[in-house]
């Protein structure tokens, strides 16, 4: 039989244990429903989200004309509306579940783009060596800016 009083002592560390974890669950909870906090270590530049047939990526902008491009964009200032950007292979934080992203500093919206850059994130994903290896960018026609966030 255990000396009297530890029942107390594991009660009371049995206490500690139970708010130290709500405190965490809670500052989780947190981070799930404000993904901007997720996103707060992002500086310098613009994370542009795109939706392409239903599929989303983003792209950390930090090259200043083409920071320009998607301000003027999301004001409606410009008819350019192809995101176009060198492949990187490597997954990046903010443009979960694809295993590539976008060079921040190589990226510009067009006008116009070769057929060859377009498609869906899935299929940048599916076949990555080739995207990466042989074309090279991402320019997809049917992408949409659903979401810009200014990190400068």
């Amino acid at each position: 039989m255990p000396p009297r009083g530890s029942h107390a002592l594991v009660k009371e560390q049995g206490k500690h244990a139970f708010l130290r974890a709500c405190i965490f669950l809670f500052a989780l909870g947190l981070l799930l429903a404000f993904p901007g906090c997720r996103s707060s270590g992002l500086r310098g530049g613009l994370l542009v989200t795109f939706d392409v047939a239903g599929e989303r990526y983003s792209v950390l902008v930090k090259n200043p004309q083409a920071i320009e491009q998607v301000l003027a964009v999301s004001r409606g200032e410009s008819q350019a509306a192809i995101p176009n950007g060198r492949l990187v292979k490597g997954r990046v934080q903010y443009n979960t579940p694809w295993d590539w992203h976008i060079d921040s500093q190589d990226f510009v919206i067009s006008e116009i783009s070769v057929e060859l850059y377009d498609g869906l994130p899935s299929h940048v994903q599916n076949d990555l060596d080739y995207w990466v290896l042989s074309v090279g960018r991402y320019a997809p026609w049917q992408a949409k800016m659903v979401k810009v966030e200014d990190f400068r």
